[in-house]
């Protein structure tokens, strides 16, 4: 299978059209990761599979990201790099990869390095960067990270006004949607949209979950590490 074809053929799914040079920067991305995983286990999917279950799911939410304002992208808990790489080079986004774990950190500033990426690895957790840089970014993404109403609590003080949180999810319940949207009106945020998508050649449904801030909390933030996760707002 000509995987670069296949990656530019299916980019279309998602609003994007992924030159020559863009398709083989994120094979050159799993090159790195395959190397990497032989170390330090970054991600338990199958070889076989990352092109699909890794890039183009992380490519499923360019539209959205593409529609938010001007500016930096933070990618929270970043692990092997996505979506933050495959997005940074499809929309062409300054990227930061927040990743606290050190193994991953590692291997993420080896990737903006080598690849020539621009953009750089925050080596902390999402509360702490809210405090190094707060208001500073003009989307942050999570894909498989947390819960909706902790990813909102997490990215608010991250985010410019009128910025966007993009999350990917897999099929949330109605509940999970409901108490985001509680926990957004908390956190200054308002909810935007959700879009269910099919990733191309897998039996993946994605939905795409997107918040903007529209205002300041109503609670202090960020709260302490940790917090988000075992005492949601919502």
């Amino acid at each position: 299978m000509d995987t670069a074809r296949s990656l530019r053929e299916s980019a279309p799914v998602f609003g994007l059209e992924l030159s020559a040079e863009a398709a083989a920067r994120m094979l050159e991305h799993l090159g790195l990761l395959s190397i990497a995983n032989e170390k330090f286990n970054l991600t338990a999917i199958p070889r076989e599979e990352w092109l699909w279950s890794h890039v183009l799911d992380s490519l499923s939410c360019a539209p959205e990201v593409n529609d938010s304002i001007a500016g930096t992208l933070a990618d929270l808990g970043s692990g092997g790099g996505f979506p933050g790489i495959p997005l940074a080079i499809a929309t062409a986004r300054e990227v930061v990869l927040v990743e606290s774990v050190k193994k991953k950190a590692m291997f993420l500033a080896e990737v903006l390095s080598e690849m020539r990426i621009v953009g750089r690895v925050a080596p902390v957790r999402a509360e702490e960067l809210a405090l190094q840089e707060p208001g500073s970014f003009a989307v942050v993404t999570a894909r498989a990270v947390s819960a909706l109403p902790s990813l909102v609590e997490l990215a608010a003080p991250l985010l410019k006004p009128g910025g966007r949180l993009v999350c990917l999810k897999g099929d949330p319940r109605a509940e999970e949607l409901e108490s985001g949207v509680r926990a957004a009106d908390i956190c200054g945020l308002a909810a935007v949209s959700a879009r269910r998508v099919e990733v191309p050649f897998t039996k993946a449904t994605r939905t795409i979950v997107v918040y903007e801030r529209v205002g300041l909390p109503r609670v202090r933030l960020p709260r302490r590490p940790g917090s988000a996760q075992k005492q949601p707002l919502a």
